[in-house]
């Protein structure tokens, strides 16, 4: 009772508190009234009208390198300019009322004001459809959009086209994004843009990473080109609302390694109201950044046989060159002529046009050709195994209707012309001077198709090279079965016996055959990649190293063979009667180099029976003592010359380059397991 008497007491400050009290809860009460009943159909409408807008951010692209860490294909950021639509959106309101059509309305004023004037005159918006208010917006935005790229196009002093269609399809789809005006600024550009551009437009420039080759045309057909794509890869989300620029690779190793130079694309969440204009943009999934991818080439290397073929068949010579450490199977440069320009290759409609160039195709590793006499050794190799005596003299027989020159009948009727004059010929010479009998006389009376085919087999013929770039043709040889069947004839192995017929090859399988014969007899898969590794190696993540020295197969022949193919193949560029002489032994030109080679010709004939071009070679390796390097350049072309003449100098300059590096101390390494 004491509690509640004391309560009862007339304090006015007690009442005072309560009375605020009181009034805090009733406005409390009054405000969630107000939010709960009286608005919440403009909350619902707000959260009808607003959405969320998933941006798909490309990674980026990991860098190319050759065995020396010197780029070869890298990013470089682009500047595009931009218009910012949902900066634009009062100008288009007031655009839109400048252009709405009013009418005159006369007001008469009520009567009891009338003794304070007469009529008044009113402008009033005349009523419009629904199909005249979305065609005046439309018209509305089109205005702004153009004076704004008009104004941009002063700034910049240069004239700047507007397409209608082009907005309203970015206005419809994507308006919460930037809509582009002109993209790839240069220097001065940017520099006009920044100090001359007239504000409160709405443009601005953006950042955009390019795919960029900084040594050109170098590698090109190795590094293959990449592709506007900007789809999903495995691992990321399938949906996006909008998606940024992004690249694929097509080829080379572009394509091959599009996985790990691709990188993971992050993704951008944009909060857009109801008109679509973007209200707020947070960055949800960050890019995860591609991998770099380390070759086995080496650029001087790669940039010297280049060289060479431009210096002694001309830019746009149809040609190949493949250098391999023939210890290790690295590929040391992989040229194919003519070459193309990777940044535009993807986007020239005439990049694919030229059925006589071909520029796409990557001459090395993804074109056959008819190998001609660079095939003899492997005959050569065949017959020595099977017991033929190199030193045995084989008597060339003439021609009857060419008598300077030899040729040898097959089947007794069948006759095949021969290059050499007539004459005793033992290996060596034959080697040397590249006798078509002697080697066909080799192949029937020693060795046998059967024995050279399975030598082939071991060689790779036939077979792909499992290159990682989209490019690896596995060129034609004949099958055991092929030569057992009834209509396999003597003369079809003749053929063979000499390069022609149903043989050919790429220049990347020569290679390979040739360190074969080089190292001793061990085939080797050729590397192209030597590792991937992260773009930043703080990053904590190991590399992935690819060994080298993969064995494709032995082909099972004795150093005593190898030894005498060896030897012979010395005289090629020792000999001064050998074909390959003259290049490596000119004035000015002599090597401090023992090389082995083996020049070759074949003949391309057409559907009218006449010869379209000639297939030139060079193929061999160096040095003789201890081999090290496999040289290999085959020039297509319907000049005459031959392999000593066309191809053996770009050889010789590739070789050139090899000794500088070895003098210089830069010598290509063995990559070890």
């Amino acid at each position: 009772m004491l509690v509640f008497d004391e309560l009862k007491k007339n304090d006015p400050q007690l009442r005072l508190v309560a009375v605020v009290l009181a009034a805090g809860l009733f406005i409390l009460l009054a405000g969630l009234w107000w939010v709960q009943v009286v608005s919440s159909h403009i909350y619902q409408s707000h959260l009808e009208t607003q959405s969320s807008r998933t941006v798909r951010i490309p990674a980026m692209r990991g860098k190319i390198l050759d065995r020396e860490g010197r780029v070869l294909a890298e990013n470089r950021p682009r500047y595009d300019l931009s218009l910012y639509l949902g900066d634009l959106s009062r100008e288009f309101q007031a655009e839109y009322n400048r252009l709405r059509p009013v009418k005159l309305v006369t007001n008469t004023p009520p009567f009891w004001k009338l003794w304070i004037g007469s009529r008044s005159v009113v402008r009033k918006n005349a009523p419009l459809t629904k199909d005249q208010i979305n065609s005046l917006t439309w018209q509305a935005r089109y205005d702004v959009a153009e004076a704004a790229v008009i104004k941009i196009a002063q700034a910049l002093g240069q004239p700047l086209a507007f397409d209608q269609k082009s907005l309203k399809h970015a206005y419809e789809s994507s308006l919460y994004v930037p809509y582009p005006v002109l993209q790839d600024l240069d220097d001065a550009q940017i520099a006009r843009f920044e100090e001359n551009f007239p504000g409160g437009l709405g443009a601005d420039l953006d950042l955009q990473p390019e795919r960029f080759y900084p040594l050109g045309t170098t590698a090109a057909h190795l590094l293959g080109y990449v592709q506007k794509d900007d789809s999903s890869i495995e691992g990321e989300d399938a949906y996006f609302s909008y998606r940024l620029p992004d690249y694929r690779g097509v080829v080379g190793i572009e394509g091959g390694f599009d996985a790990q130079l691709h990188g993971r694309a992050g993704e951008e969440s944009v909060l857009v109201n109801n008109l679509g204009y973007s209200q707020t943009n947070n960055i949800s999934d960050a890019p995860e950044p591609g991998e770099n991818v380390v070759l086995t080439i080496d650029l001087d290397i790669q940039r010297a046989a280049e060289n060479a073929i431009v210096n002694h068949q001309g830019a746009d010579a149809r040609a190949a060159v493949v250098v391999m450490d023939v210890r290790s199977g690295d590929v040391l440069a992989m040229v194919s002529s003519p070459e193309i320009n990777p940044i535009y290759a993807s986007n020239s409609a005439a990049f694919l046009s030229d059925p006589k160039l071909r520029p796409q195709i990557n001459r090395a590793t993804d074109e056959n050709y008819i190998p001609g006499s660079i095939f003899k050794p492997i005959v050569g190799l065949a017959a020595l195994e099977n017991g033929m005596d190199p030193n045995e003299n084989y008597q060339v027989q003439p021609d009857p209707e060419d008598p300077n020159h030899g040729c040898i009948f097959v089947g007794g009727r069948h006759k095949i012309k021969d290059t050499v004059h007539p004459g005793p010929y033992n290996f060596r010479r034959a080697i040397q001077d590249s006798s078509n009998s002697y080697f066909i006389n080799a192949g029937l009376t020693h060795a046998g198709i059967e024995k050279v085919v399975r030598l082939g087999e071991k060689f790779g013929f036939g077979q792909r090279e499992k290159l990682p770039t989209f490019q690896d043709a596995k060129g034609t040889f004949p099958t055991l079965g092929r030569i057992k069947n009834p209509d396999w004839h003597d003369g079809d192995s003749a053929n063979i016996f000499f390069g022609q017929g149903e043989v050919s090859v790429t220049p990347m399988q020569i290679a390979v055959a040739y360190s074969a014969i080089a190292n001793g007899g061990t085939v080797l898969w050729p590397r192209l990649v030597e590792r991937v590794e992260p773009q930043d190696p703080a990053a904590g993540e190991t590399a992935t190293n690819f060994p080298s020295g993969g064995v494709h197969d032995k082909i099972g022949v004795s150093q005593r063979s190898l030894k005498i193919l060896h030897d012979a193949m010395l005289s090629e560029t020792e000999d001064p009667e050998g074909s390959g002489y003259p290049a490596f032994h000119q004035a000015g030109s002599i090597l401090n180099l023992h090389v082995c080679g083996k020049t070759g010709t074949a003949q391309v004939w057409n559907e009218h029976n006449q010869i379209a071009f000639h297939n030139y070679w060079f193929a061999s390796f160096a040095p003789y003592e201890n081999p090290k390097y496999a040289v290999v350049v085959m020039v297509s072309t319907e000049m005459g010359g031959s392999g000593g003449i066309t191809c053996a100098p770009i050889a010789h300059d590739i070789y050139e380059e090899i000794l500088k590096k070895e003098n210089a101390g830069k010598i290509p390494a063995v990559a070890k397991n």
